[in-house]
């Protein structure tokens, strides 16, 4: 026998045992050996909703105004960070890529537009409003700038900090003090920033990051007439780095007369901001107090003995905010927390003046809100 003639005879054995193999196929699955959807396991993109009522006349408009992609040292790409924030409940972010340097990532390649110009199809598509901007990042004693509301953010890009800031303020952009207490030397030496507000170039300052709380950061802002922000400064998921079964993301809480990215620069220029981190609610007195009174309602008291002047008033919070409150009678003491979309009722004796501390928002260092309502 030849080897040809060996060869074919060993193919026509396998042949013939793929013929089998693929009959007992047939027998054991039928003919329909397609995959089955398991659909219970499909899920759609779902939004929360963040509930905070708007401040007459204005629209609440919740905003993240720090974060990075693959594009700086971020780990994930543009897109995602748009469905990430709409998922969790924001209307608005700004992507803030770092702008020094190329992208020299391994298989990534772009510039310092990338991201923008990455994620703002998504960003239309779900209706987000996405603001152009980056990081101006420099060594301690300067510190890391955002400049939002870029034109072109390559133009920014100098090894000068002064002249990348005065850079991307020719484009008109709003420059934010990030971190402030990120290093020692940003911390107490504050003559970078005294010139950066001598020529204008300052607007707004984070009193929070990421975790972070710098409650004297408040009282900096309200000297030096600067926007209080407070971001997420994502690099990661949003799922790996907040506990989101417990809280909302860090955010910026903005005033604005209209839902647009032109409504939002005017409330920054204007400082109508307050700032949402955990349980804590931070900003100036004016707008705090207009968030609270837009958040929580006061009942008519309901009188429940007469001869004594007792009685008891329902307290309603329509907010996702939770807020605590001590109050200092004499219609009404003791503290109480009144949590999130929740109601309570408590004891009154007699009607008139009450007066509240908000002992979970902060308009400066160490000073709670305080608020003075009528309960009849």
């Amino acid at each position: 026998m030849t080897k040809v003639q060996k060869n074919s005879g060993l193919l026509r054995r396998i042949v013939s045992l793929f013929l089998v193999f693929s009959s007992l196929s047939l027998l054991i699955y039928g003919e329909n050996v397609s995959p089955i959807p398991l659909t219970q396991l499909d899920r759609p993109i779902v939004r929360d909703e963040v509930v905070v009522p708007h401040v007459e006349p204005f629209i609440t408009v919740k905003c993240d105004f720090h974060m990075h992609t693959v594009f700086s040292d971020g780990y994930v790409w543009p897109d995602l960070r748009v469905i990430e924030a709409w998922v969790t409940g924001l209307d608005a972010i700004a992507i803030t890529d770092h702008i020094e340097g190329p992208v020299n990532r391994p298989f990534l390649t772009g510039d310092d537009n990338s991201s923008y110009e990455l994620a703002k199809p998504v960003a239309d598509y779900y209706g987000m409003i996405l603001i152009r901007g980056g990081e101006i990042t420099k060594k301690e004693p300067y510190g890391h700038y955002n400049a939002l509301f870029l034109k072109d953010v390559n133009l920014v890009d100098n090894e000068d900090p002064f002249t990348a800031i005065e850079n991307a303020v020719k484009q008109g952009a709003f420059i934010q003090w990030n971190h402030p207490d990120w290093n020692s030397s940003t911390r107490n030496q504050f003559e970078f920033q005294k010139k950066l507000l001598e020529k204008g170039y300052l607007h707004g300052v984070e009193i929070t990051n990421r975790s972070d709380w710098y409650p004297y950061v408040v009282d900096w802002a309200l000297e030096n007439n600067l926007t209080m922000m407070g971001n997420s400064d994502l690099h990661g998921l949003v799922v790996g780095e907040f506990q989101l079964d417990k809280y909302k993301r860090p955010m910026t809480l903005v005033f604005a007369s209209e839902k647009s990215e032109q409504g939002i620069r005017e409330a920054l220029d204007n400082k109508r901001t307050v700032v949402w981190i955990a349980d804590l609610i931070n900003g100036r007195e004016e707008w705090v107090s207009k968030l609270f009174l837009s958040c929580v309602q006061f009942g008519k008291i309901k009188v429940t003995n007469p001869e004594k002047k007792e009685g008891q008033v329902r307290i309603e919070n329509v907010s996702d905010i939770p807020w605590s409150l001590k109050f200092l009678g004499p219609i009404v003491t003791g503290s109480y927390r009144l949590e999130p979309c929740s109601s309570m009722v408590v004891k009154t004796k007699g009607q008139g003046g009450v007066k509240i501390s908000v002992t979970n928002a902060w308009i400066k260092t160490g000073i709670n809100l305080q608020i003075e309502t009528n309960l009849e």
